[in-house]
């Protein structure tokens, strides 16, 4: 049987607790685990954020987390971004970033998008149209980078 992936935008006050539950493990497994990072995941930011969960049937393969204007700053910033390790050879990176394009474009056409990517990722983020806007950087032993969509045109410095 074949099964698609289904993206859902919810608030964080919407999630269920076995959806909060499903997002808080895989982030750590990914982000903890996986990566080797001894952080504190929940941050105390996730309640300001909208949170795009991309599931098949009811295991969660695919998340972001994304900030409005006004919460931290005045452009769209995201992060959180991942797929489940086993479902890595799918395409679901891709789908949840014309997701989140979609959504943004839709409800935020001339706001400039953010994020701290992994340097490893950075040419997966241009593909998108997401710019480098910093030097590298080290974030929990990993070296990353700011990069930045402008949907207005116009150029908007970034800051850490």
């Amino acid at each position: 049987m074949l099964f698609m992936i289904n993206f859902k935008w919810l608030k964080f006050s919407d999630l269920t607790v076995e959806q909060l539950y499903a997002v808080l493990s895989v982030r750590s497994d990914i982000f903890v685990v996986e990566q080797n990072c001894v952080f504190l995941d929940p941050d105390g930011k996730d309640s300001f954020a909208l949170h795009l969960l991309g599931q098949e049937e009811n295991s969660l393969l695919a998340y972001l987390r994304l900030f409005p204007p006004g919460n931290f700053e005045n452009n769209l910033v995201f992060g959180r971004v991942l797929v489940a390790r086993s479902s890595r050879a799918k395409g679901y990176g891709k789908k949840l970033m014309k997701e989140l394009l979609s959504y943004c474009d839709k409800h935020y056409p001339d706001v400039a998008i953010k994020c701290s990517a992994q340097y490893q990722l950075k040419k997966f983020y241009e593909d998108f149209g997401f710019k480098v806007v910093s030097d590298v950087y080290d974030e929990d032993g990993i070296p990353h980078i700011f990069m930045q969509k402008d949907l207005s045109g116009e150029n908007i410095k970034c800051i850490k």
